[in-house]
């Protein structure tokens, strides 16, 4: 469960850091760099914090991708070529 969390966290703290990037260069023109300092590190923070989350959705959806994808395959049945 550790490695899970740390993983997540890891994952988190670099999309989290891209788009802190992102973000100060889109609002330091806007609302000084001071402004857009302090929206970036919240942006770190939170996409940190719930990194484990974000990889806990990506290998559930991923699960359930390929069960869906079986059971299509199952449901098809065999095919039978045309020629």
């Amino acid at each position: 469960m550790q490695n899970f969390l740390t993983i997540g966290a890891v994952i988190g703290l670099l999309i989290g850091l891209a788009h802190a990037l992102e973000l100060f260069q889109r609002r330091s023109p806007q609302i000084g760099s001071v402004g857009a300092a302090y929206s970036a590190i919240w942006t770190v923070l939170l996409w940190t914090l719930f990194g484990a989350y974000l990889l806990a959705f990506w290998l559930i959806g991923l699960a359930g991708m390929g069960l869906s994808r079986l059971w299509r395959t199952m449901r098809a049945g065999p095919r039978t070529s045309r020629v």
